[in-house]
């Protein structure tokens, strides 16, 4: 069980006994110290930095029998102080320890993982202090307690602060603890056995001298033979404060330190545990002054950069890599490219040397075109780094190169680092990269006493920068001379999978002949088996009934997992599951889950003007409302100016609605008084969740485990909103975008990490192969066994390195990418099945949803005999998702639509309906950059409508009031959006200049009854007679632009009404002009595809199409999914 669980549990039986011999809860100073008393000790109070509090808040004097505390703060504060320190008492303390500068009453059990936290996991002493404080709060308000005051009792955490005299946040953290995370059960005493070492194993863990490397294959137990080495370490008297162990995550350095602590606690505490990146903190911390850094830089997260450098965008003036609507992805991927040059230890400078250097080779346009992206990357490097260095900051990547470059420059440094240790262990070590390697060479040139287990055929993290090419180079380039091992029984899985996983490892490129494992387990009879069906849809009917099939046979819920590539992949098959009644764990992407949007709606209100979120909201238990209601109230905002949420103390004014809907905004209003835009969104949702409804108990209650899951969601995201970072602005605002950008850049992935507490629920595990890394299940399912989905072809970088950064590499970026990618995906394959104890079940359809045949994976040939096929037809269907539901619409008369609109339906119908069906989308926070084109899109209309040939010097004049018009005259980067607005303007200018233009018309398109209105942005005449009828736009061009329903309707409109007229696409951001060309039977099919959609909007079917890329861009990113009850009226022409 976790140490902080352990001291919770621990204090809450303190509790209890103080309250059966008669002490008053209710009085907490009066509590704590009747709990000090019993033991023993007296208590008194000092001043606020007394000297014999020795810079902390409060200390125990154990020669006195004395714990001292600060005179400052409520009672409860003080009560809290002296029972931090009775937990020192209670569960031992490190007799060197010093007292904490800060306790924190409302700390988490867990860190959010952002930020800092993200790198460096509570260590041993701050997860001490963490233990002290939840200690306390136990004690003072057991989660028991807390919970049967607020389930049975009915009390409010308000009303329960009140009565303790605690602040707010303190009840509210304790109750969400309580009713949000699963109750861990009681520790009950384990005694952990462990295999004697086998010859293979010992000779290995005994190794002394020349740099070794043991090549450990899945389940041959390395984790026991790197223990068994420590071990040996220290019974040869070497000092553990001399071992340094490095691992490649949080995870797994917790768990080592962990194992070791069973049979040498002082020596865990006293060796250095962790990742690489916590080390190289470590380095930078110690030596910030020789590194140009301040004594705390700030660790800036990938969001944070994106907006740095998009500050410093215009001023690049790039061209391969511009994007001037909205560069976050470009920003993004540049981002990327750089954080890979770090992992290689290639700076901005050498990064442009590389890019002239292609640049001098260059033989054709591909080539220079290539050289010069990759200069362009090297701009944008500099300038960043740069920037980050003026804001005090470094970045992950930072953490391991800034100290491989000090260390191999500054001599007496690397001399002093080397002193210091005398063993170096490295867990993993075919997931480091060419940086890690270095610092390794850094502190051990010569390798000796450098110790090392890793299995290139696991390398599963090229994304890192990681490669089983440094498992290659050991004994040669790196560390030369030195010895390998190899571990050869799998302790893990019954013979008939490893069998399996052995067959396909010889074939794989990271494997060889000798790569096949021999198992140490009995038979039982069950082979790998791939079960296959027709359809897409069927897989997880399939899946859930081979799920139940098993824990028929004894495999409990939590004791099999489901293993994709990817989360989107797992968040679709765990929401399938779920709906077919099989439980499991899994929070995805934590920002997309219902339960959290539901929250993001709410607070959405109050900044909000057209409170987009109540549609979302109507469908709360505590605020249902119909769809005509919400509709109503839409209208309303529609036709009246209203501040955020101002609209709530006003309902009587909104006519058209139901009693029913008045009382629900009323409840509405309620929860909300007293919140505005300036409102902490921890606050507002804590309050909501805790006071002004019973969601959390609804949840905390509930025996369902679907809601048990909803349950953690909600304390994740509320965590991760509890440490959001200080920043200008309104806290809503800025949390709200803050998700969006993190949803987008996919920075979210360490926030669907699961809390220790849900560990124990019985419930599949949803995992990706990469989060299964390092775990073992008694079952294991794979679906998605298709040519198309494993082995994957990613698509290449956009950014890629240039010629001669990645080390070790033959031939161009491209080749040393598709090389590494075709390894990592039979790697992630062979990872997949050696998670497997006892079973192994893989899935896949064999038809695509037109028919045609799918292929299976090629994998699956490479197993040999070893696999038994058999084809499926499933008993039942897969129910329809709730959001997947049609809306009951009611459409007053035809449906009348632009090209434009209808062209939305075309990428998301779901878009589309809150766009232009409720009339509550809009457009997404304006950027400086948007801000731009509507200043190219004002003058292009001012142009249009004069008809009159426009001077350079009229021009520039319609700029400037343009400019001042949106904001933009004062901006800092005035000079740069002024030259790149002109130089779209000229082009629009140059590319009419010799044609006489025409008012242009309305066209109208009639399909079975319904219409579609094509409205022309110009219409020219040529010298040649030809008629063009244009849409312009002041963006890039998107790749099916041309193809769309919008430039079909378009086409379609243009040949109806000026026959032998050609229609163009405009696009000014890339000075180019396309003119439409439509086939007769591509011509047709559009024609078909526009009246079938507008007959799906007449059904009311308005599926979301989820992407992760565009869907955080979404106006209704926060409100999609779930509509309230009941038919809702429009008319549209």
């Amino acid at each position: 069980m976790d140490s902080v669980e352990l001291a919770r549990q621990a204090a809450a039986e303190l509790h209890a006994r103080l309250v059966a011999s008669g002490i008053d809860p209710w009085s907490p100073y009066d509590f704590a110290i009747a709990e000090a008393k019993r033991r023993g000790f007296d208590v008194e109070s000092t001043a606020a930095g007394a000297a014999v509090l020795n810079g902390g808040r409060a200390t125990f004097v154990a020669a006195d029998d004395l714990i001292i505390h600060e005179n400052i703060g409520s009672r409860f504060e003080q009560a809290f102080l002296v029972a931090h320190e009775i937990g020192h008492i209670e569960l031992g303390d490190d007799p060197d320890g010093e007292p904490a500068p800060t306790i924190d009453p409302v700390r988490a059990a867990e860190p959010s993982p952002v930020g800092i936290d993200r790198v460096v996991d509570y260590g041993r002493k701050q997860r001490r202090e963490v233990q002290m404080d939840l200690f306390a709060r136990e004690l003072l308000l057991p989660r028991s307690v807390a919970r049967a005051l607020h389930v049975d009792e009915e009390l409010s955490a308000s009303a329960i602060a009140a009565k303790l005299g605690a602040p707010f946040e303190v009840v509210a953290q304790q109750l969400l603890d309580a009713l949000l995370l699963p109750p861990v059960p009681p520790a009950t005493a384990v005694e952990h056995v462990e295999r004697p070492l086998n010859p293979l194993q010992a000779a290995a863990a005994a190794h002394r001298g020349e740099a070794y490397l043991l090549e450990a294959g899945p389940g041959t137990g390395k984790t026991q033979t790197l223990i068994a080495r420590v071990d040996g370490l220290l019974k040869e008297g070497i000092d553990p404060r001399r071992i340094l162990l490095l691992t490649f995550s949080n995870k797994a350095a917790g768990e080592m330190a962990e194992r070791i602590a069973r049979k040498q606690p002082e020596a865990a505490a006293a060796m250095w545990i962790g990742t690489f990146h916590a080390f190289g903190l470590d380095i930078i911390h110690r030596f910030y002054a020789e590194l140009g850094l301040p004594k705390d830089p700030r660790m800036m997260d990938r969001t944070e950069a994106v907006e740095l450098i998009e500050e410093e965008f215009p001023r690049l003036r790039l061209a391969h890599y511009r994007n001037l609507y909205d560069p976050t992805q470009i920003i993004t991927d540049m981002l990327a490219a750089v954080s890979r040059a770090k992992d290689e230890v290639v700076d901005a400078e050498t990064y442009a040397a590389l890019a002239g250097d292609m640049l001098a080779k260059a033989s054709d346009p591909e080539m220079r075109e290539a050289a010069e992206r990759a200069g362009e990357v090297a701009r944008v490097y500099g300038a960043y780094e740069q920037l980050k260095r003026n804001a005090h900051c470094i970045d992950f990547g930072d953490l391991v190169a800034l100290p491989v470059q000090l260390l191999e420059k500054d001599a007496t440094i690397c001399a002093a680092l080397q002193a210091q240790y005398d063993h170096i262990l490295v867990d993993e070590y075919q997931d480091v990269n060419r940086s890690s390697v270095r610092l390794l060479s850094a502190l051990r040139p010569d390798g000796r006493n450098l110790w090392m287990v890793g299995d290139a055929k696991q390398s599963i993290y090229r994304f890192r920068g990681a490669s089983s090419f440094n498992m290659t180079r050991f004994g040669k380039e790196d560390f030369a001379g030195g010895k390998r091992g190899r571990l050869k029984c799998n302790y893990r899985s019954v013979p008939e999978i490893v069998a399996s996983f052995s067959s396909f490892a010889i074939t794989m490129r990271a494997g060889d002949a000798n790569s096949g494992l021999e198992a140490e387990r009995d038979a039982n009879g069950h082979r790998p088996e791939l079960r296959t069906v027709q359809r897409v849809e069927q897989q997880p009917v399939a899946l859930a009934g081979a799920i139940e099939e098993l824990r028929r046979e004894g495999y409990a819920y939590r004791d099999q997992a489901v293993l994709c590539t990817g989360n989107e992949k797992l968040s679709t098959i765990g929401q399938d599951l779920e709906r077919l009644g099989v439980p499991v764990l899994f929070l995805g992407s934590l920002f997309e889950r219902g339960e959290v949007k539901d929250l993001l709606a709410l607070l959405s209100i109050l900044v909000d003007r057209r409170a987009m979120g109540l549609v979302r909201i109507a469908c709360w238990p505590d605020f249902v409302a119909s769809f005509a209601d919400v509709a109503a109230v839409f209208a309303h905002l529609r036709a009246v100016e209203h501040a955020p949420a101002s609209w709530l103390q006003h309902i009587e004014s909104i006519s058209g609605m139901s009693d029913a809907g008045r009382r629900a905004l009323g409840k509405l209003a309620a929860a909300l008084d007293g919140f505005d835009q300036t409102a902490s969104p921890w606050t507002v949702l804590a309050t909501l969740l805790l006071d002004r409804t019973y969601t959390a108990a609804r949840l905390g209650t509930s025996a369902d485990l679907a809601d048990r899951t909803r349950g953690i969601a909600i304390w994740q995201f509320l965590n991760f909103v509890r440490v959001q970072p200080a920043e200008p602005g309104l806290p809503i605002t800025r949390l709200l975008n803050r998700v969006r950008r993190l949803a987008r850049l996919g920075d979210d992935r360490d926030l669907r990490q699961l809390p220790v507490a849900a560990q124990h629920l019985d419930a599949v595990r949803l995992m990706t192969i990469h989060g299964a890394k390092g775990l073992e299940f008694g079952c294991v399912h794979i679906p998605g066994l298709n040519s198309d989905t494993i082995p994957r072809t990613p698509p290449a970088p956009p950014c890629p390195a240039p010629d001669g950064m990645i080390a070790g590499a033959e031939g161009g970026a491209i080749e040393t990418f598709r090389a590494g990618q075709a390894e990592e995906q039979e790697c992630l394959f062979y990872v997949a099945q050696s998670r497997a104890r006892d079973r192994l079940l893989l899935y896949a359809p064999t038809e695509k949803s037109n028919g045609h045949n799918r292929p299976l994976s090629p994998f699956l040939d490479r197993l040999g005999g070893t696999l038994t096929r058999r084809s499926l037809v499933p008993g039942r269907s897969l129910p329809v998702a709730a959001e997947a539901r049609v809306v009951d619409l009611v459409v007053d008369g035809r449906l009348s639509f632009s090209a434009p609109q209808i062209a939305l339906y075309e990428s998301c119908p779901r878009r589309f309906f809150y766009t232009h069906v409720l009339q509550v989308g809009g457009r997404r926070t304006a950027t400086a950059f948007m801000h731009l084109h509507e200043v190219v899109r004002s003058v292009v209309e001012v142009v249009i409508a004069s008809n009159v040939p426009v001077s350079e010097q009229a021009l520039q004049a319609h700029t400037d009031a343009a400019l001042a018009g949106e904001g933009l005259a004062d901006h800092g980067y005035r000079a740069e959006f002024r030259d790149l607005a002109l130089v779209m303007l000229r082009f629009f200018l140059t590319n009419r200049a010799d044609a006489v233009a025409e008012a242009p018309v309305v066209l109208s398109l009639n399909l079975g009854g319904e219409e579609i209105i094509v409205r022309p942005d110009e219409v020219l005449v040529r010298p040649d007679g030809t008629r063009s009828v244009r849409r312009i736009r002041t963006g890039h061009m998107r790749s099916a632009e041309s193809k769309d329903v919008g430039a079909a309707a378009l086409l379609l409109a243009v040949k109806q009404a000026f026959p032998g007229a050609v229609a163009e696409l405009v696009h000014l951001s890339d000075g180019g002009v396309l003119e439409l060309s439509l086939s007769d039977r591509e011509l047709k099919g559009r024609k078909d595809k526009l009246a079938k959609f507008l007959g799906d909007i007449r059904a009311g079917r308005f599926p979301a199409e989820v992407s992760s890329r565009t869907c955080p861009n979404c106006p209704a990113f926060f409100i999609c999914g779930q509509t309230p009850d009941g038919p809702l009226q429009k008319k549209f022409a």
